[in-house]
């Protein structure tokens, strides 16, 4: 399943497509030469000791994934299966997850379902569909003081440029 849901730049495969070089019942042609970000990545279901079998990406149709430096907790859907990160359990998990991110303020972090480019973020109160994200542009949470209390906003914003 991690070779359908997740991006690997160095072979140019975005996220939600089978990679060129997956062949089924046959797994990784390249594996012994694959990409370093395939070597290093590790969905949340392997590392993650409390998370049972029904969170095998297999089983799941998406891959739970870590990335920011901790910051973003990501269910990488299978575009096939787009809405099986709303299913029990999952769902309730990942709303108790962004519920616990608010309260870390200021230190919040992003929970979201990718389907493909598509992120749909997950705050305690609501889901919001942020459509395609392109490779410049990151997402930005903001704690906001409401006369209902505090929510959190979610915006787009261009990713700042690196000197090289």
């Amino acid at each position: 399943m991690c070779c359908k849901v997740a991006a690997v730049e160095e072979v140019s495969k975005p996220n939600g497509v089978w990679c060129s070089h997956c062949v089924a019942g046959k797994r990784c042609t390249i594996y012994d030469q694959r990409p370093s970000s395939c070597r290093s990545f590790y969905c949340q279901w392997m590392l993650e000791k409390t998370l049972g079998p029904e969170w095998k990406p297999e089983r799941a149709k998406f891959a739970l994934v870590k990335t920011d430096g901790g910051h973003r907790l990501t269910a990488l859907v299978d575009p096939g299966f787009s809405s099986a990160w709303r299913r029990s359990p999952y769902y309730e998990n990942l709303k108790q997850w962004a519920a616990e991110a608010a309260r870390r303020l200021p230190d919040i972090y992003l929970v979201d379902a990718l389907i493909g480019r598509r992120s749909i973020v997950i705050l305690p109160d609501r889901d919001v569909d942020m459509g395609v994200i392109d490779h410049d542009e990151l997402l930005r949470l903001e704690p906001k003081n409401t006369a209902a209390g505090q929510m959190i906003e979610v915006s787009k914003v261009k990713r700042m440029a690196t000197a090289s």
